[in-house]
């Protein structure tokens, strides 16, 4: 028999080994399976039920998984398929795929790769690693379950999209680490554009900037980060990221400024960006002092400057 082919990454999409267009799934059966195949094991039919049918009475629940099950079954083995092939039920009362199954699923083979990738210590990763990862990443053609917003699928959806994350971090860090600076941004920016507020991505692309020679990235990167955090969080950002922006943003070294006097167009160029950085960071103190400015004169107004103090008495 061939294989069934499961893709959980993006849409539910199943591809029977008697059929070369996908099976028309319904919604309550796409999630009915889902869940089953994101367990890993066999599962009892009350946790089913609470699952897909907790405001229904127990004897409606009971009834509607029946049915649920039924109809999956029925597509995935029908007459000429022998009972079991993929739907495991025990008689008590636990139901499930059957991992014995020829079949091919998306988030186990990422699993099954990537889990021993991650364990294994950035060092020892070699070239043969790293296409592996490349190659593996490419089973991520969407976020899990794309469409379902149900607790269970929000939570499996949410522990793919870290590991996924995670891939990409180590992927960054093994090209920073062999100085292949194009492709070690390119995945920076990549995650940064699924989770914006990862600081410590920022921080990675702001050492990335400054190895790579362009120190007036890596700053404009500490301003972005801030704005960032500001709007998305309301925070600023860690001591250790301000701490990354004084250094790189710390004055030339003597030796340095008598190089500026030999500088090329591109090094003026450069120098001139630079300047462009810190008007902006003066410019957004200045309005931070006037914000302040403006405050005080509000509470001078209304009274609130100038609190009575103890043993005196307002006038």
């Amino acid at each position: 028999m061939e294989t069934l082919k499961i893709t959980l990454f993006g849409h539910v999409t199943v591809v029977h080994p008697t059929m070369s267009v996908p099976l028309e799934l319904s919604r309550s059966s796409q999630a009915l399976f889902a869940y089953l195949l994101l367990q890993q094991h066999l599962v009892s039919r009350d946790v089913l039920m609470d699952v897909f049918w907790m405001d229904h009475s127990p004897d409606r629940a009971r009834s509607s998984l029946t049915t649920a099950l039924w109809r999956l079954r029925q597509l995935l083995e029908p007459d000429h398929i022998r009972s079991g092939t993929y739907l495991v039920a025990r008689n008590t009362g636990e139901v499930g795929f059957n991992w014995d199954s020829d079949h091919w699923l998306d988030t186990e083979m990422f699993g099954q790769h990537i889990y021993p990738l991650l364990r294994k210590p950035i060092g020892d990763l070699g070239e043969d690693d790293l296409k592996e990862i490349e190659g593996i990443l490419i089973l991520y053609r969407g976020e899990l379950l794309e469409g379902m917003y149900e607790d269970w699928a929000l939570r499996e959806r949410e522990r793919f999209r870290s590991l996924h994350l995670n891939c990409l971090t180590r992927l960054m860090e093994c090209y920073a680490g062999r100085k292949n600076f194009e492709q070690s941004i390119a995945l920076a920016h990549e995650i940064l554009g699924r989770d914006p507020v990862r600081e410590e991505i920022h921080r990675a692309l702001m050492r990335l900037y400054l190895e790579s020679g362009q120190r007036t990235l890596a700053m404009r990167q500490y301003f972005q980060c801030r704005e960032l955090l500001d709007h998305e969080l309301g925070v600023s950002p860690l001591e250790e990221t301000q701490l990354l922006y004084q250094q790189i943003s710390a004055p030339l070294r003597p030796g340095a400024r008598e190089a500026v006097g030999h500088a090329s167009n591109q090094d003026i160029i450069q120098l001139g960006h630079e300047l462009q950085l810190v008007i902006q960071s003066l410019g957004e103190t200045a309005r931070a002092l006037q914000r302040i400015h403006e405050t005080l004169n509000s509470m001078t107004t209304t009274g609130e400057a100038n609190p009575t103090l103890p043993g005196q008495q307002r006038r």
